[in-house]
């Protein structure tokens, strides 16, 4: 019989710290904070319960990569919780969301809506995107970035414009090297599994020569963001040109054999970087 630390397992709330400072990221630009209490603790509510579902769904069908992948702890795989048990938990938590979703009208719910059944194919045959080459690396790149960052935006009506629109993309951008990167670290599993991800269609080496091209690239699309800031432009981009020099250096130190420690260095970039532009924005 599964237990309440059982079920705990199944949200996997360590992997899901960078989605909630995704998350917090637009609840900042948008202005969140100055609502009320209410609405505050309902729109963290809507963004855990699916971010919940997302892990959740994806240990439902994942049984057969955790059980080759000793480090992950799959209560399912570890038959602390039954596949059905662990299904209806993750389809009550999508319902959770959904419901909340629905008290700031039909947008919000349809973007909920659209983030969750993303989720869902992505993890779940038929389709299982995950599996699909392409697909894979666009579908994480919206429901685990576009649609997480926007969702603020909605719930506390912020109108949108160029600049939110650039930012929206850069988190796109990023949330695929996220995927791609997941399948370069898990590629002998997803090979003995059967897993056919983008990374495993491209091999080893192009996959990670893909990566290292996608990061030394990804500075650039932040200089369009910080030429739509009004207020001491000169000064913010004076700072994020620095940054973007370190990061440059360093991230070129390492190209040999230590792939996990330049992409520790782009996480730290990319947390600076939006750190920036929240500071010269608010």
């Amino acid at each position: 019989m599964a237990n309440f630390k059982s079920y705990a397992k199944l949200l996997r709330l360590m992997d899901a710290r960078g989605y909630f400072l995704m998350a917090l990221f637009g609840f900042l630009l948008a202005q969140g904070f100055l609502f009320s209490i209410k609405d505050i603790v309902i729109f963290w509510a809507i963004v855990f319960f699916l971010l919940a579902f997302g892990f959740s769904i994806n240990d439902c069908f994942d049984q057969r990569e955790d059980k080759i992948d000793k480090t992950k702890k799959n209560p399912i795989v570890s038959k602390e919780i039954g596949f059905r048990r662990a299904l209806g938990f993750s389809f009550f938590l999508a319902g959770l969301g959904l419901i909340l979703s629905m008290s700031y009208g039909l947008s919000v719910f349809l973007l909920c809506l659209i983030g969750a059944l993303l989720t869902f194919f992505y993890s779940s045959p038929p389709l299982r995107l995950k599996s699909r080459p392409i697909f894979d690396i666009i579908s994480h790149g919206f429901f685990a970035g576009v649609l997480i960052f926007l969702l603020p935006f909605l719930i506390f009506k912020t109108r949108l414009n160029l600049f939110y629109y650039l930012i929206t993309f850069s988190i796109f951008y990023f949330s695929i090297i996220l995927q791609l990167r997941n399948g370069y670290e898990d590629y002998e599993i997803d090979k003995i599994a059967g897993l056919k991800t983008t990374a495993h269609t491209l091999g080893y080496q192009k996959t990670e020569k893909l990566l290292r091209h996608l990061a030394i690239f990804y500075p650039l699309i932040f200089f369009p963001i910080f030429y739509f800031i009004p207020v001491f432009t000169l000064i913010f981009l004076f700072l994020f040109f620095i940054l973007t020099f370190i990061f440059f250096v360093l991230f070129l130190s390492f190209k040999e054999h230590k792939l996990v420690k330049n992409y520790k260095l782009l996480d730290g970039y990319n947390m600076l970087v939006y750190s920036l532009i929240l500071i010269a924005v608010l």
